[in-house]
């Protein structure tokens, strides 16, 4: 038997030809002379697949996994190692020089290959969407029966920015589309329904109020067969706000803080902390604001008892001491509100 590529007739054979001859003509590495590559031209996507995945490899990186990945190593050969040049870019073709070494019958072997790589720079799906004011929710922000203040629509921005900032960078649909002030409050609109039902959670639990949601149909997905929706959230902080004055039950209070879960009231009366679930909000009256709490001086004060004056009349009133009331001294000033015709001292703040 004799090589039918050199002739030889005292080699071993493989495959009709000589261990040399055969080395010489394996491949290596089958590869196509020509691959595209697709990426988002505004973030760091890739399209793999049927898939757009976000990665933090670059785009030279992501060339050489998609080269590796297309080149198919010869049945006959082993331990195949590729080198991956760019010698030449003209705009988006990139000529890569592809150098594979490897071993074939335990003779060492090495190949080169040009390939042209073409770089696709699209849009992925959720840039489209956020280029395209995409929204999945709308927040509602709204007080009952009152104008909301500016102070609470800051505080509210500043809670949507820092939790935005934070949820961006696990769900990149976590963004703002529009942000609506109008005569009856402010409408957040959220590219991410996820967000939007986080963050509204997160602004009932530090400024109080009533949380809703209703779904609106917007059309139907005829590829995947589903209606689409819409959620619109409703937050409606109370009519009343830190500071103001409520009644509840027997009790007249004051407010000292407003959460998700209660509302705290001290009662004038007793000076103690009373708890009240947000079930009870529509049976909450308020009757007097902040801004109605009035000042006027101690003129007489006993063991049991404190006179001060009238800040409207300036007639002298007697109220019983309390002992958190104990510290006040004859010529100061305290603050009064009153509420249905009856005078409350408000306990300095300590």
């Amino acid at each position: 038997m004799f090589c039918i590529e050199c002739g030889k007739e005292d080699k071993e054979l493989f495959k009709g030809r000589c261990h040399s001859c055969f080395a010489a003509s394996n491949k290596l590495i089958t590869i196509p002379s020509e691959l595209e590559v697709e990426s988002c031209a505004h973030c760091s996507s890739i399209h793999v697949g049927d898939k757009w995945m976000e990665t933090t490899i670059s785009e030279e990186d992501f060339i050489a996994q998609t080269i590796a990945q297309e080149s198919v190593p010869d049945e006959d050969a082993e331990d195949v190692a590729l080198e991956i040049d760019l010698i030449n870019q003209k705009g988006s073709i990139l000529e890569m020089m592809i150098t594979a070494s490897g071993k074939v019958l335990g003779i060492p072997v090495r190949k080169e290959f040009k390939v042209n790589v073409k770089i696709n720079r699209n849009a992925c799906p959720e840039c489209s969407k956020y280029a395209s004011g995409y929204y999945e929710a709308v927040l509602q922000l709204r007080a009952d029966t009152r104008p909301l203040e500016a102070e609470e629509i800051q505080a509210a921005d500043d809670i949507i920015k820092r939790l935005l900032d934070k949820l961006s960078k696990k769900n990149r649909m976590a963004y703002l589309s529009q942000r609506i002030v109008i005569k009856e409050g402010v409408d957040y609109y959220f590219g991410s329904y996820k967000s939007a039902r986080k963050i509204s959670n997160v602004l009932k639990e530090q400024m109080g109020g009533m949380l809703g949601e209703s779904p609106r149909l917007m059309g139907r997905d005829k590829s995947a067969g589903k209606d689409l929706y819409r959620i619109w959230i409703s937050l409606r902080l109370p009519i009343f706000q830190k500071g103001d004055f409520i009644t509840h039950e027997d009790h007249v209070g004051q407010i000292i803080d407003i959460n998700g879960r209660k509302i705290v009231i001290m009662d004038l009366e007793t000076l103690e902390n009373i708890s009240i679930s947000w079930r009870e909000y529509s049976n909450l009256e308020k009757v007097a604001g902040k801004e109605d709490v009035k000042i006027t001086t101690v003129t007489s004060k006993t063991p049991t008892e404190i006179q001060l004056l009238n800040p409207e009349t300036y007639q002298p009133i007697d109220m019983d001491l309390l002992s958190e009331l104990a510290d006040i001294n004859i010529g100061e000033e305290v603050e009064v509100i009153e509420i249905k015709g009856k005078i409350y001292i408000i306990p300095p703040k300590k």
